[in-house]
C-alpha cells in the first residue's frame, strides 16, 4: 500500500511539475501571438506535418513489431499495433516513463520475451539521447568539449561492447528464442536515427515558414528538445521540453512564443493524438490488463531475489577464496 501511495504522489508531483514549468513559461510569451501562430498555419503546412508524423510513427511501430519478432514466440500480429499506441497513453497516464512496459499484456502469450524486447527499446532510445545530448553540449558551450565528447565515446563503446555480454549463456537462458543482438542493435540505430530526423525535420519546417533558421542549428535544438524527457522533474517531458525550445531556440532570433506554440504542436501530433487512439485501445481491451499490475510485481520481485542470490553466492564465493 506504501508504495501505491508513494507512486501516486510521485506522479501527481510530476504532472504539478510540469503544468507549473508549462503555465510559467505560457505566463512570458505574449499569448495573442501565440495563437497567431497556430492561426497561421495553412492546411497545407499541417498536411506536411501530419504526414512526417506519420512516417514517424510508421518507423517507431516497425521498430517495435521487429523487437517483439525478434523476442518472442508467442504473440499475434493483429495484437502488435494496438499495444504499440496504447503505449502512448501509458506513458502519459501511469506513474514514471517505465509504465509504458504495461503495452505488453495487449500481447496474448508469454511476457518474458516481450518484457526484454520494451527493455531494449526504451534502453536503446534512451541511450542515443543521452549521447546525441552529450555531443551537441560542446557545440552550444564549446567550454565543456572534452567532458561530454569523451562520456559520449565511452557510451559508445559500452554499447559496441554489449551484445558481447548478452551471448553469455546465462544470459540467454532468460530469453525466449535466440537473439542476435548484434543485429538488433544495428536495427536500433537504423531506425532510431530517422526518427529523430523525421521531428527535426518537423521544427525546421515550421520554423522556416516564417523564420530563417539552417537545418543544422534546427538539429542541435532538436536534440536538446527530443532529450527533454531525460529530465525526470515531470510526466514526458511536460513543461520541460517547451522551456527548452524558448532557451535553445532564442539563440537563434526565435521569437518565445514562436518556440513554445511550435514545440506543443509537434508534442500533440506526435504524442497526443496516438495516446488518444491508445487510450481508446486500453478502455476496449481493459479486460487483458486485469492482471498485469500483479505480474508486473511478481516478475520484479524474482528478478530481485534472482539478482540478491547471485549476489550472496558470490560473496560467499569471493570471502571462501579469500579465507584460503
Amino acid at each position: 500500500m506504501s508504495n501505491l501511495i508513494k507512486d501516486k504522489l510521485v506522479f501527481s508531483i510530476k504532472y504539478v511539475i510540469g503544468i507549473l514549468l508549462l503555465v510559467w513559461i505560457l505566463s512570458r510569451v505574449n499569448q495573442q501571438s501565440l495563437i497567431d501562430t497556430f492561426l497561421s498555419l495553412s492546411i497545407k503546412n499541417l498536411a506536411i506535418i501530419f504526414l512526417v508524423a506519420f512516417i514517424n510513427l510508421s518507423l517507431q511501430f516497425k521498430l517495435w513489431k521487429i523487437l517483439i519478432e525478434s523476442h518472442s514466440h508467442s504473440y499475434e500480429l493483429k495484437d502488435v499495433l494496438p499495444s504499440f499506441l496504447a503505449g502512448f497513453a501509458f506513458r502519459l497516464m501511469l506513474p514514471g516513463g517505465h509504465a509504458e512496459i504495461t503495452k505488453i499484456f495487449l500481447l496474448p502469450g508469454r511476457k518474458r520475451g516481450k518484457a526484454i524486447a520494451f527493455g531494449i527499446e526504451k534502453a536503446f532510445q534512451t541511450i542515443v539521447k543521452i549521447i546525441l545530448v552529450a555531443v551537441a553540449i560542446p557545440l552550444v558551450f564549446p567550454e565543456y568539449i572534452i567532458v561530454f565528447w569523451s562520456s559520449g565515446a565511452i557510451i559508445l563503446i559500452a554499447i559496441a561492447l554489449t551484445p558481447i555480454f548478452l551471448k553469455k549463456d546465462k544470459v540467454q537462458k532468460l530469453l525466449e528464442k535466440n537473439v542476435s543482438y548484434s543485429r538488433v542493435f544495428f536495427i536500433s540505430l537504423a531506425y532510431t536515427i530517422p526518427i529523430f530526423l523525421c521531428i527535426t525535420f518537423q521544427y525546421f519546417y515550421l520554423l522556416n515558414i516564417n523564420f530563417d533558421i539552417s537545418f543544422y542549428k534546427t538539429l542541435i535544438v532538436t536534440v536538446f528538445i527530443w532529450g527533454a524527457g531525460l529530465i525526470p522533474i515531470s510526466i514526458s517531458g511536460l513543461g520541460v521540453r517547451e522551456n527548452l525550445s524558448v532557451f535553445f531556440l532564442s539563440q537563434f532570433n526565435i521569437p518565445d512564443y514562436t518556440a513554445v506554440a511550435i514545440s506543443f504542436l509537434v508534442f500533440f501530433i506526435n504524442a497526443i493524438i496516438p495516446a488518444i487512439i491508445g487510450t481508446f485501445i486500453i478502455i476496449k481491451r481493459k479486460h487483458n490488463l486485469k492482471e498485469a499490475g500483479s505480474e508486473i510485481k511478481q516478475y520484479s520481485k524474482f528478478v530481485y531475489q534472482k539478482g540478491k542470490t547471485r549476489f550472496k553466492e558470490k560473496k560467499s564465493k569471493n570471502t571462501g577464496n579469500e579465507n584460503g
